[in-house]
C-alpha cells in the first residue's frame, strides 16, 4: 500500500483523540479552557471517515471487483463488532453513555441490539455508543465502487470538490450540531480527492511539517467545532495530506505502525478498558484507574486482532478470491455459450 507512513501516524492521532475524549468524559472533564472535550474526537472519528476512502480507493485500484471489496469489508468490519456488542449485552456493561452521562446501559431490547449489530442504523437503545460512526462507513461503501469507477474515468479533483459543495449546500439548514449520512458523505469526499492528489500532486512540504499541521487543524477547529464545521476540517486534510512528503522519524513511526495496526481493536475496545479502570475502580486512585485503563487498552486490541480481527480478514480474503474465480468462470462459460450458440 501506497504513502503509508505519513495515514499511519494519522490514523493513530485519530483514534488516540477518541481514547483521550472518553477518559476526560469519564473522569467528568467537559471543558479545557475554551474546547468542549465532546468534540475533540469527533474531530478524530472525521479523520477516519478520510483515511477510509484514501484506503479503500487504493484497495479498489489493486482489485476493481465490487464483489471482492463488498466481501473484504465485511469481514473486516462485522466480527469484531458483533463480538463487543455481544460482550456488552452479556454484562451488561455501560458503553451506551453521553457526554453529560458517559457510564450508562441501555436495556437495550432484541430490536436495538439486532439493528446495532447489523450496522444498518441507529438503534433507540444503542449498545455501543463509540459506533456511531460504523453505520455511516456501511453506507459509504455503497457508494464507494460507483464513486471510484467514475474516478478512474473522470480523473479530476474538480467534480469531486462540486459534489462535496452541494452535499453543504444540500445540508446547510439542517442543525449543526447533529448528524446524518448525508452529512457524513461531506467527511468522506475528500479522502476521495486526496486519493487524486496523490496520484497527480508532488508532495513539496517535508514530513516532519505534517505532525505540525494536523495539531495545528485540530487546535484551529476543536476551539469552535460542530459538525458542519467538520466538513471544512475534513476539506482541509484531504487537500493537506498529499502535499507532505513521507516521514523518516522512527521515533513517530514505530509506535504510529503499531497503533494504526490495532486501531480498530482500539476503537471499539477502548469502552471496555474505560469501564474496568475509571467505573469498576472508581473508589481507587486516580493514577491506579488509569494505570488499569491503560494496561488493559494495550491487551484487549492486541488479543481482538490477533484471535479475531486477522483470521477473518485472511478468511475475506479466501472467501473473495474464490467467489471472484468463480465469476470469472461462469463468466468464461456464458461467452463461450455465446460463441458456440
Amino acid at each position: 500500500m501506497r504513502d503509508m507512513q505519513n495515514l499511519d501516524f494519522v490514523r493513530s492521532l485519530a483514534v488516540i483523540t477518541v481514547v483521550v475524549e472518553h477518559t476526560l468524559l469519564a473522569l467528568n472533564i467537559h471543558r479545557i479552557g475554551p474546547y468542549n472535550v465532546a468534540y475533540f474526537g469527533v474531530l478524530g472519528v472525521m479523520v477516519f471517515f478520510v483515511l477510509t476512502s484514501i484506503v479503500l480507493m487504493w484497495s479498489l485500484e489493486r482489485k476493481p471487483h465490487t464483489l471482492d471489496f463488498y466481501i473484504r469489508r465485511w469481514f473486516r468490519l462485522y466480527p469484531l463488532a458483533i463480538v463487543v456488542i455481544a460482550l456488552a449485552v452479556l454484562f451488561h456493561a455501560p458503553t451506551a453513555g453521553t457526554p453529560e452521562a458517559f457510564f450508562n446501559y441501555s436495556h437495550p431490547g432484541l430490536r436495538d441490539i439486532f439493528r446495532q449489530a447489523t450496522l444498518e442504523e441507529w438503534p433507540d437503545r444503542a449498545v455501543m455508543s463509540v459506533m456511531w460512526s460504523l453505520p455511516y462507513e456501511v453506507l459509504m461503501y455503497l457508494l464507494l465502487p460507483m464513486l471510484f469507477f467514475y474516478v478512474k474515468k473522470n480523473f479530476s479533483l474538480w467534480p469531486v470538490l462540486v459534489l462535496w459543495a452541494m452535499v453543504l449546500i444540500t445540508q446547510r439548514h439542517e442543525p449543526s450540531d447533529g448528524h446524518n449520512f448525508i452529512v457524513a458523505v461531506g467527511y468522506f469526499l475528500p479522502g476521495i480527492m486526496a486519493y487524486i492528489a496523490f496520484a497527480r500532486w508532488k508532495p513539496r512540504f517535508p514530513g516532519w511539517l505534517l505532525p505540525a499541521f494536523m495539531l495545528g487543524l485540530w487546535a484551529i477547529f476543536w476551539y469552535h467545532c460542530d459538525f458542519h464545521r467538520g466538513w471544512y476540517f475534513c476539506l482541509m486534510i484531504g487537500l493537506g495530506l498529499p502535499l507532505f512528503r513521507q516521514m523518516k522519524s522512527e521515533a513517530i513511526l514505530a509506535p504510529s505502525r503499531v497503533i494504526a495496526k490495532y486501531s480498530y481493536g482500539i476503537y471499539l475496545t477502548h469502552p471496555f478498558a474505560i469501564v474496568m479502570g475509571l467505573y469498576l475502580l472508581r473508589n481507587h486512585s486516580l493514577m491506579v484507574r488509569l494505570s488499569v485503563e491503560l494496561v488493559t487498552l494495550m491487551i484487549m486490541p492486541v488479543l481482538a486482532y490477533h484471535l479475531l480481527e486477522h483470521p477473518m480478514i485472511v478468511f475475506g480474503s479466501r472467501l473473495a478470491a474464490r467467489a471472484e474465480k468463480k465469476y470469472e468462470q461462469s463468466e468464461v462459460k456464458h461467452f463461450r455459450q455465446g460463441i458456440t450458440g
